[in-house]
Parts: structure tokens; sequence; C-alpha cells
């Protein structure tokens, strides 16, 4: 076969397979962001939504707070008490009242049904309105004031009978609050709401009608605080369709022969607000009348592409029939998703070039971690602990290195005390005498400690198996505590341990570890309201002047053991 035809066969394949793998990264890419961003807008609409149905609803509660502390809810009080139209009573809590919630409504009046009037107007913390009318007078008062009773400055003079406002005549004929159709402040022409509320006499006439006028620019405010996306628009609609609140720089308003009007939603400039009302109409009326069957989220096709859409029914325990909706155009989330799939196509094309000129040097890298996890694997049979993969992918390579890494702890862990089971210990020595044997400058000599504990089997008599456990999980930290870095500790069965210490010089290190360990281990131990105590007697056998496997090593080493056992009993009995 020709040099050149080689090329191909090594070439091509490759080639081929880079040109497969990368549409299919990039396929599924594309389709898992698809997903994920759908699933992730869904929630992200909902959320946004929720909260400002709530934010506005505490603004809308404000409201009722701010006319309850001035008149109080009979209903509400544990006896009855008696509404006083005393001026100068009400000035007094109505300057209390407008300063609860300056940023919603910071105007808080009340007219009488003889004609009286007084409000409360904090324009700013330093610019108040004392609005004053007394009954059978012709003329009402407008002061700057600076407290309650402060008259000292007239701002103008007007007509004005409370009696003749819309507001008093909805409230004067029911017992609830009422609120009134939003409109355009003529000062401001800012979107406002009236609440009023009926007040009575004791005898139960009617008194007059306490109110406060609920300005909803801080419900644009706090729209236009919300980080939802670039390009995403939030508002609130009333029943009618009219603009109340909007995260867009867009007012809500315009002029007709000089006086402000409300926009309705359709008639926005804005085709993210226009275009999202007109399309979905229906289905926000279906939301509003209460339809639990209709979802809360939509897609729809607009002229500027697809957009996600959540709409939220607002302000129903207040007596009002809102919207909140949010309008996000799935560009703005899809964005990041559009320009990886991009970088992929140029990473393809890349990859192509490069497997064009050195494609065995392309099939190196893609098996790079492949080869990581065979020998990760190899290592892992031959009982030594697995090395560290630096395997970051969220593939199937990276799920397998993953579950390699909880393999081994689930394989050579003890599961109660964490320390290592008796198959990665022997695993281990194992490792340690084939990499003794193939060593050219003599054999390396590591000592197995086994440890058996005394008077354990009274603690699970006396006191349950769950101290027992919580025992064992204590001497076992003692131990791992009480060897080097390189040892290792593991649970051999029951109270049984085994020590696996490396590169043990000299019986005298042996011998100082045992009493290193045994001083430790027989340390009082606090298990709830008792402590308690146990025996430790270790034997020990070294590799390999005791043996050169780990059946006769462990062996030996439990022989001593018992040995040692019973050298402790004969000599405490000899001592009774």
């Amino acid at each position: 076969m020709s040099k050149s035809s080689l090329r191909r066969e090594l070439v091509v394949p490759i080639t081929v397979l880079v040109i497969g793998v990368s549409a299919a990264i990039a396929w599924v890419s594309m389709k898992a962001g698809t997903d994920a961003v759908h699933t992730l807008t869904q929630r992200v609409l909902i959320d946004m939504v929720n909260r400002i149905s709530h934010a506005t609803e505490q603004h809308l509660d404000g409201a009722l707070i701010a006319l309850e502390s001035v008149a109080p809810d009979p209903k509400r009080q544990p006896k009855a008490q008696n509404f006083s139209d005393d001026l100068h009573n009400l000035e007094v809590k109505l300057w209390a009242a407008s300063g609860l919630f300056m940023d919603v409504n910071n105007y808080v009046y009340y007219g009488g049904e003889d004609g009286r009037m007084v409000g409360v107007f904090r324009i700013r913390n330093d610019f108040v309105e004392l609005y004053w009318h007394e009954p059978n007078t012709a003329l009402r008062q407008v002061y700057k004031v600076n407290a309650p009773g402060d008259r000292a400055e007239v701002l103008r003079t007007d007509q004005y009978d409370p009696r003749k406002r819309p507001w008093y005549q909805a409230a004067a004929h029911t017992d609830k609050p009422v609120w009134s159709k939003i409109y355009n402040d003529f000062t401001s022409a800012e979107p406002t709401v009236t609440l009023a509320k009926a007040v009575y006499q004791q005898d139960r006439s009617l008194a007059g009608v306490v109110a406060t006028d609920v300005t909803l620019k801080v419900l644009s405010d706090f729209l236009r605080t919300l980080d939802i996306s670039k390009n995403s628009v939030a508002y609130i609609i009333d029943s009618d369709g009219y603009i109340v609140a909007t995260s867009g720089e867009e007012q809500a308003v315009k002029r007709v022969n000089g006086a402000p009007e409300r926009l309705l939603a359709s008639e926005m400039k804005s085709p993210l607000i226009s275009e999202t009302y007109k399309k979905s109409d229906t289905w926000q009326r279906k939301i509003l009348q209460g339809d639990k069957t209709v979802s809360s989220t939509q897609q729809l096709e607009l002229a500027i592409g697809t957009v996600d859409v959540a709409v939220s029914s607002l302000g129903t325990r207040q007596g009002l029939n809102w919207l909140t909706v949010v309008a996000v155009p799935r560009s703005d989330f899809m964005s990041s998703i559009n320009q990886g799939f991009f970088q992929s196509l140029v990473i393809a094309i890349a990859c192509i070039v490069f497997a064009l000129t050195i494609g065995l040097t392309i099939v190196d890298r893609v098996i790079r971690d492949i080869r990581k996890l065979t020998s990760a694997a190899e290592k892992f049979g031959d009982g030594q602990p697995l090395p560290e993969l630096n395997i970051r992918r969220d593939d199937e390579i990276g799920i397998l290195a993953q579950t390699l890494i909880e393999m081994e702890n689930k394989l050579r862990f003890d599961k109660l005390t964490q320390v290592a089971n008796r198959e990665s210990l022997f695993a281990q020595i194992n490792y340690l005498q084939k990499n003794a044997m193939n060593k050219a400058h003599g054999l390396e000599v590591f000592t197995l400690l086994f440890v058996d504990l005394d008077r354990f089997k009274y603690i699970n008599d006396n006191y349950g198996h769950d101290a027992g456990d919580r025992a064992l999980v204590i001497i076992a930290a003692r131990l791992q505590a009480s060897i080097r870095d390189t040892d290792i500790v593991a649970r051999y069965g029951g109270d049984e341990f085994v020590l696996l210490l490396k590169d043990t010089k000299s019986s005298i290190d042996i011998h100082n570890m045992v009493e290193k360990i045994s001083t430790l281990v027989e340390e009082p131990i606090a298990l709830d309201d008792v402590i308690v105590s146990v025996g430790v007697s270790i034997g020990w056998a070294s590799y390999p002047e005791d043996g050169d496997d780990y059946v006769r090593l462990i062996k030996i080493a439990d022989s001593r053991m018992y040995k040692r056992k019973r050298d402790r009993k004969n000599k405490q009995m000899h001592l009774v």
C-alpha cells in the first residue's frame, strides 16, 4: 500500500469522524441548551410575575393600612369606638397616616357629610400641604405647614366641596373600601388610583369618607429595577387593557387637548407590549377570570421572533382586577447558545483542517482522557489509590471518571468508620509486595499492626449497638490520627482493625507506635450521658521478616495480638 493511500486511510476516517462528532456535539449542545433555556425561562418568568404581583399588592395594602390608621374597621376592634370628625383631631391622624408609606400614598384626606374637609399632602419631607375646609364656609384654604396646627403660610384658596367628588360618592354608599378607576393625576400626569372608605357615627349615620391617593409611578420605578434580560419588558394592565405600570421608558399617557389620558396596552409603541397584548388578549382574560386550567406561560410568535410570556392575576384580594405580564424575547436567552453553536462550527472546521494534517495527534487527544481512566483502573485493580484524574468534562467520559471515584470510595472504605475495608487492605499489601519484589535495591519493609479492642462487648451489651457504633467511629478516628499520612487504617471486622505501616525502620519504631496507639485509643470516650473506655491489644508482623504473603502476616500479627491479650489478662488477674 502506498504512502498516499495509507495517509488517506488514516486521515479520511478521522476527518469523517471529526465532522460527525463535531456535528453531533453541536446538535446535542444546541438541543440541550435550547431545552435548558426553555425550562429556565419558564421558571424565571413565573418567579418574576409572582414577585411583581407580591410587591404591587404590598403597595396596595399600604393604602388600606393608612386608612385604617385614621378610621379603624369596627369589626377588628375589641370594642366600639366613636369616630371623631373634629378637624383638629383628624389633622393629627392624617399627619401620621400620610407618613406611613410616603413613596406610595403620601396624600390622605377626609371629607365630611356637612362639607368639612381636611387633608395632608406630603409632597416632600420638607414640603407639606394642609387642605382645610370648615363646614358652612365657601372657600377651602391650602397651607404650607411644618407640623400639625401650623397655619403660618397660606398658599391659596379655592372652592371645594368633597361631597361632589367621585371618590366620596362611590364610598358613601357601601361599607367596604372602594377603589376608583385609574386616572392620570392632573398635576403630575402620573397614573393614580384612589382608595376611599366611608366612616360612620355611633348611630350608624354617615360621618364622611376618608381617602388616600396611591401613585402608581412607584410601580413603574420598581419594574425598571428588575434585571430580567436585555430586551425584556414587564408591565401591569387593568381589566380594560390600560397600562398601569411598565418597565420601559415609554410613557403610558398621551395628551389630548392638553389633558393627560391613559394608553391601552395595544396603543403602546413598544411592539413587545402591543403585539404581546393583542396576541394573548383571550388568554389573559381567562386568567383574569380565574380559569385554573389555563397555563400561566405561553410562547408567542411575533414579528420580532419567538417571545416567552408569563401572566399572573393581581389585586384580587384588594378588589382589583389587574394583570402582571412579563415578556422576554427568546433571542435574549438564546444569544449565548447561538454564540456557542457558531463557536462549535469554527472549532469543527479547525478540527477538520487539523485532522487533515496531523490526524494521529487528534486521535491521541481524543483518547487522552480514556487513557487516563484506563491507567487509573489498572492502578485501582493493583490496589493503588486512584491518581488525580483532572478530568473536567460533562460528557460520558466525565461521568465515568466521577463514577470511578465514587466506586473507589464505596469499595475501599468501611461504611461505618470511613477507614479502609478489608479488601482494600489486602489490595494495598499485594501492591506493596509486588512493588518490593520489582525493586532493584532490596525489599521495601512494611509492618502490619493487628488491633483488637478489649471490653467493647460490654459497651454493646450495656448501652446498645448504636453506642458501640459511635465508639467505633471515634476509635477509628483516633487510629487515623496516630499514624502518618502514608500509612493506612483498615477495619478488619467487628472491633478489629489492621494498620499498615510503610517503611518501618526497626522494632523500636514498631514498639513506639504500639505504645502511642494504645495510649490514644484507651483514653475515655464520651457517649451522650456516659463515659466509657476500651482496652486495646496489638500484635504485629513485618514484611519480609515474618512472611512474604498477607495471609501469613495477618496470622502472625493475630497470634501476637492474642498473646498480648492473654498477658494483659494474666497481669490483671495477678494484680487482683
